[in-house]
């Protein structure tokens, strides 16, 4: 994995893994997919890829 942007799941903060009094909200942020205690989120749903801008607007407008 690359870089990924991520949110939080809903009602949940997640503390970022070199900040822990930063959190991972409801706003887009890009964390490094490779990182174990993001993996680890993902997996559990505390955190929820989303589709980066670009792309969702590349495949939408390729019919």
């Amino acid at each position: 994995m690359a870089m990924i942007k991520v949110v939080a799941a809903d009602g949940l903060r997640v503390p970022l893994s070199n900040h822990p009094h930063e959190y991972i909200e409801q706003e887009p942020v890009e964390i490094d997919g490779d990182n174990l205690y993001y993996r680890r989120l993902l997996m559990d749903g505390d955190l929820v890829e989303v589709a980066d801008e670009s792309e969702a607007y590349k495949a939408k407008g390729a019919k």
